[in-house]
């Protein structure tokens, strides 16, 4: 029989003082589970949802600008509209390489409508290279009128039927998981079948669109290299009135402010129930080893050597703490998952799970972190008590 054994043996002899250690550290090690996993799926999110939409900079009018950084990250529609002509003076703008124009419309939940958490957006095929990169699937001819392409996250599939403001449409494509709302949730549609939209709403649908026609929402520009966008926003901005550029890394530093304050709250939380459990455990181990002196003392007077000794009470603090570890990450990942979406929402973050790497190597990190935790809270009171003479131990211990 090994010490390993006979340590299981004497955790299973006080359950509750046992559960009660393997909770203090499933919860330390759920939250820092949690907290990593979390932050490291916003920050991947941002980062590839930003890099893969193309667009340097996104022309809004003047005053929505906000409105806008919303709309890509939250993913609520921005009901804001300019002039369809603006598109050509931005091409004309010193250092904009292309622009290609949306025109953002706000789904209804009548019953004329399917009824879905979307965001209807219209752009031009010709010159997009925000939606086409996320195609799941490559589309065999150009998008006709009355088709869409979907976000993932939209319960709708390739051929379904979807019905918006009287318009019946069909779904030709979807589109990869993104993180960012604003795609995820998306019906995307040409300008001529927004356009018929429109048209249709006016008799068809119980809330008709006011929209001018011709109308764009906002236009996403691309920049030669060699203009910073901070420069470029400074030229749209001077030649066109009446409209403000965003540019697309200050959506991302926008995004990270806020992930600093989830940090300190979590990391913050995370750090004091950390000390805490360590204090905990060694004045647990502290009482169990004070207990069980007397029986110390008899295995040292029988023989047994000092490393043994300490390797038979260092292996329940291993296996409390590897428990609770492995409990702490089941539960962290629950939870995460459980409250992902509306912890999103109410701070506005997109989020796209981390690879299973990752996972696995945050996992098995926090796993060897409350091990050492246990096992170095543990270890002073062990010291401390085999050090003592067998007679000592057992007079101690009567």
């Amino acid at each position: 029989m090994n010490t390993l054994s006979i340590s299981l043996k004497n955790l299973r002899r006080r359950p509750f003082r046992s559960a009660a250690l393997i909770l203090s550290v499933a919860l330390v090690a759920g939250l820092m589970f949690s907290g990593a996993i979390g932050m490291k799926g916003v920050l991947s999110s941002i980062t590839l949802g930003a890099k893969k939409l193309g667009a340097d900079l996104m022309v809004v009018p003047e005053g929505h600008e906000e409105k806008m950084r919303t709309t890509l990250i939250a993913g609520r529609p921005s009901i804001h509209y300019m002039p369809g002509a603006v598109v050509e003076r931005v091409l004309k703008v010193r250092g904009v390489k292309q622009a290609s124009p949306q025109l953002f419309i706000k789904a209804t939940s009548y019953e004329c409508c399917t009824d879905v958490d979307a965001i209807l957006i219209a752009f031009d095929p010709k010159t997009d290279f925000t939606v086409t990169p996320w195609l799941k699937e490559k589309i065999d001819r150009p998008l006709g009128r009355g088709e869409v392409i979907v976000g993932r996250s939209l319960p709708v599939e390739k051929g379904e039927k979807m019905r918006f403001y009287g318009m019946e449409l069909i779904v030709k494509g979807y589109l990869s998981d993104t993180g960012f709302d604003y795609i995820d949730h998306g019906v995307f549609m040409t300008f001529e079948t927004a356009r018929d939209m429109i048209r249709l709403s006016r008799t068809q649908a119980r809330e008709p669109l006011r929209i001018d026609e011709h109308a764009v929402s906002a236009v996403l520009v691309q920049l030669d290299p060699s203009v910073t966008p901070e420069r470029a926003a400074v030229f749209v901005e001077y030649e066109i009135k009446g409209v403000k550029a965003v540019a697309a890394q200050d959506v991302v530093s926008a995004v990270k402010a806020q992930l600093l304050v989830l940090i300190r709250i979590i990391f913050g939380v995370g750090f004091s129930l950390w000390c805490v459990t360590i204090v905990l455990i060694a004045v647990v181990f502290s009482m169990i080893v004070n207990e069980r002196r007397r029986e110390i003392g008899i295995l040292r007077s029988l023989g047994a050597k000092k490393k043994t000794v300490f390797s038979l009470i260092m292996d329940e603090a291993m296996l409390i703490s590897a428990i609770g570890g492995i409990i702490g990450i089941a539960g962290g990942g629950a939870f995460l998952y459980a409250v992902k979406r509306p912890i999103m929402s109410v701070f506005k973050l997109p989020y796209l799970w981390p690879g299973i790497y990752f996972i696995a190597a945050t996992a098995c990190a926090v796993v060897f972190a409350s091990i050492l935790t246990g096992m170095a809270a543990a270890a002073y009171p062990v010291m401390r008590t085999i050090r003592l003479e067998p007679y000592e131990a057992i007079k101690g211990g009567e």
